[in-house]
């Protein structure tokens, strides 16, 4: 099954001259991190964020969770998410 590439849409608050990454260049970020942080929504809307561990397969990145994880409940009642990773430091 070929790879679906996501379409970057920069937004208002971007600087004109603002350049969205590529795919290929976003991959390749994903695919050699070490920690992910992932951002979900509790039921009352508060943000949740937690560090997890994943795997890239397939073109997608796989992580597991229990059932009763706040992350899963979150995922499972509002699929709208954010995967973040990088290092801390501005070097």
């Amino acid at each position: 099954m070929p790879e679906i590439e996501p379409v970057a849409q920069l937004s208002p608050f971007s600087s004109k001259d603002a350049v969205a990454t590529a795919w290929a260049q976003a991959r390749g970020a994903l695919q050699d991190a070490d920690v992910y942080w992932l951002s979900t929504v509790r039921p009352d809307g508060r943000p949740h964020v937690t560090p997890l561990l994943g795997v890239w397969v397939n073109g997608a990145l796989h992580f597991c969770t229990g059932s009763t994880e706040r992350k899963a409940k979150n995922l499972a009642e509002n699929r709208h998410c954010v995967l973040t990773t990088g290092c801390n430091d501005l070097e």
